[in-house]
Formats: C-alpha cells, sequence, structure tokens
C-alpha cells in the first residue's frame, strides 16, 4: 500500500493537488486524537466510578479504531489518494474546477497560485482539532452506554413544526442529531475525519454529470444541502446559474448561509471572469427549509437536481416520497446526480462488513444497502 501510495505521488508529481494530500494526514491525526481522547476520557469516568482497574486496562489497551491495523490503515490512504487522482483528472478535463480554497504553492506549470483560506490558518485548523476530539467523546460516550436514539426537541414541538419521526434521531450520535449548531459547526470536519480528507473529493464527483450535458445548467437545486460546503463547488463550476439550497434543518442551512457568503466573497468574481460572464458578482443561494418529501415548488422547476448523503439516512418510503419530489421539480431533458453509499454488491470483498456502519446510529442503513434504487 505504501508502495502504491508513493507511486502515486511520483506519477503526479506535477499536479497541484499533491497539496491536497496532507489533508488525509491531518484527518488521520484528527480521528487518533479523537479516539485516544475519547478512550482517555472513558478511563476517568471509570476511574472515578471506582473501577480502577477497568480504567488501568482500558487505558493501557488503547486501540485507534477497534482493530485497525498497518495494512488497514495505509489502504484507507491509498483509496484517499486515488479519490484525489479521479478528482484531479475531472480538474484537467474541465469537468470540475480546481478545489477553489485549497492550498496549492504559486506554480508557473500548475498556473495555480496560493489563496489565503481560513482551512490554511493554524488557528482555525486547531480549533477544528479541538471540535473533533470534543465530538468524539460524545459519539463514543453515546455508543458505549447504548444510549437511545434521540434529540431534546419533544414530539409536540416535532409534530407541530412538521419534522418526521424518523428525523428525530441523533444520527451516528452525533450532537443533538441534525437540530443545533453545535451540530451543525461540527459536522465538515467530523466528515473528512471519517473519510481520511477526501470528503470534498468524492462529493464533487457529483457535479459530473452536470458538465457532461450539451448545455451548462442554469437552475440547480441541491435537496439537503447540509452545510453547504458541496454546493460551493457546484457553484464555483457553475457561476452564473441560480442555485437553491433545501435542508430540513435551519441549523445545518445557517451554516450554509454562511459557506455560501464566504464563497462570493472569496472566489465569486473571480468564478465569473473565469467562464467570460459579464455579471458582476454571483446571485446569492435562495435557502429554504423543507423536507425532501415535500419540495415547495412547481413542476419542472430546475434543470439540474443533487442529492448527497441522504438516501441512507431515510426509511423506504421517505426515500421513494424523495425520489418522485426530486423528479417531479427536473425540468425534462434535465439532470439528477445522485450519490450515497455503496450498497450490497458494488464491492463484494467488504459485503461481508458493510453493514457495520449501521452501528453507528444509522437504523435505516441496512435497509438501505440492500434496495434496488433503480427498479
Amino acid at each position: 500500500n505504501v508502495r502504491e501510495i508513493v507511486d502515486i505521488v511520483t506519477k503526479n508529481a506535477e499536479a497541484p493537488e499533491r497539496a491536497i494530500g496532507p489533508l488525509t494526514h491531518c484527518a488521520l491525526g484528527n480521528a487518533i486524537l479523537g479516539v485516544l481522547g475519547s478512550q482517555l476520557h472513558d478511563s476517568l469516568v471509570k476511574r472515578d466510578e471506582g473501577k480502577a482497574d477497568d480504567s488501568k486496562k482500558s487505558l493501557s489497551a488503547v486501540s485507534i479504531s477497534g482493530g485497525l491495523n498497518v495494512d488497514i490503515a495505509t489502504r484507507l490512504q491509498l483509496e484517499a489518494f486515488l479519490c484525489y487522482v479521479d478528482d484531479w483528472k475531472a480538474v484537467q478535463t474541465g469537468e470540475i474546477t480546481f478545489p477553489w480554497d485549497a492550498a496549492v504553492t504559486n506554480s508557473e506549470s500548475s498556473g495555480f497560485a496560493f489563496q489565503n483560506h481560513r482551512q490554511t490558518n493554524p488557528v482555525f485548523a486547531a480549533s477544528q482539532t479541538i471540535k473533533v476530539i470534543s465530538e468524539s467523546i460524545g459519539i463514543f460516550s453515546r455508543r458505549n452506554s447504548g444510549k437511545e436514539p434521540s434529540v431534546w426537541l419533544s414530539d409536540k414541538s416535532a409534530e407541530a413544526l412538521n419534522y418526521p419521526k424518523y428525523y428525530l434521531n441523533d444520527f451516528h450520535y452525533q450532537t443533538d442529531g441534525w437540530l443545533s449548531s453545535k451540530s451543525a459547526n461540527v459536522y465538515e470536519v467530523s466528515t473528512e475525519t471519517l473519510f481520511l480528507g477526501r470528503q470534498d473529493a468524492m462529493q464533487r464527483r457529483t457535479i459530473l454529470p452536470l458538465s457532461r450535458k450539451d448545455d451548462m445548467p442554469t437552475d440547480i437545486l441541491e435537496v439537503a444541502c447540509g452545510t453547504g460546503r458541496f454546493s460551493t463547488f457546484v457553484r464555483d463550476r457553475f457561476p452564473k446559474a441560480k442555485v437553491t439550497l433545501v435542508d430540513l434543518s435551519p441549523f445545518y442551512l445557517d451554516v450554509a448561509r454562511d459557506n455560501d457568503s464566504y464563497w462570493r466573497k472569496q472566489r465569486g468574481k473571480a468564478a465569473l471572469e473565469a467562464v467570460g460572464s459579464e455579471m458582476e458578482e454571483p446571485l446569492p443561494a435562495t435557502l429554504v427549509q423543507a423536507n425532501a418529501e415535500q419540495l415547495p415548488f412547481d413542476d419542472e422547476s430546475f434543470d439540474a437536481v443533487t442529492c448527497v448523503y441522504l438516501f441512507h439516512e431515510l426509511p423506504p418510503e421517505a426515500r421513494a416520497n424523495a425520489a418522485s419530489e426530486m423528479a417531479r421539480v427536473l425540468k425534462p431533458g434535465g439532470v439528477l446526480s445522485f450519490t450515497d453509499s455503496l450498497q450490497m454488491g458494488d464491492r463484494p470483498a467488504i459485503d461481508k462488513t458493510m453493514g457495520n456502519f449501521g452501528n453507528m446510529n444509522e437504523p435505516y442503513y441496512n435497509d438501505y444497502i440492500q434496495s434496488d434504487l433503480m427498479p
């Protein structure tokens, strides 16, 4: 695995994408610190409860991720680098733009210049690591204690706000599920840590079907936009397009608004210039709080619809409803680009263990991976 990683880096030595490689190592470092922090917290709790012997045993037998060995760790890093290579190839063909806030060095050969973005700020990076450690302690504590899935919102309040029952779950055992600012503000760094720095690159594959259309989309809808991070890459590729972001969480929509504003401030005008537009600046994204099962738009309203990582968190009936709604609002000849987890048979070698992710408080995951999405 290490030899293949070195070979990939050597073959792509001139690619600006090589600067993103350290994201994998930072994410791996965050993951290790998060797990160690959680185990240290558990050992201290046991000590306070008078279980000193168990505490010493737990602390002396720290495991980075329940059986993660060198071979698995390097394999995960190799897959991350392969993901970066695919991302760079798509940049070279023009199907996606270079990650607009990635740190790259000045290079005459690449044509990319270093940009001073917040994610390259050491103080910002340190604050993100602290968030990961804090969230990891909470996640593993809830998982290990066998906590019943729940959020702070009462059933009566949820009913009044039209939140479906399946939504009232702290998915992944994350703090407050989708219903707090704390959850929304730690989500991006948590998922980047989970995927060893390749979250952006994986999501950016969703843009390819939009780029391969003869006519570029001018009215784009993202369903279940979350923090709006992915939408900034969509906007960077299609800066003239009107973009509408839908999510059921007002807390995540608030972060999406900030991310959209940050992209427009840092990159908006340059993105328009890159496509020869005479617009002075991109329009702000339209943010709508709504359930994917009941999209508040007229039929045939959008020529492109995207959806990332939603379906595995929906029960079967809700999945069918959401799919029907996305098809309803899509214009004839439009494109729906959908990205989600692997399913059984996609990679037979991991079929036996694929369902383990469901143990992280993903109640509909095992049904999802066995469902035929295109009957």
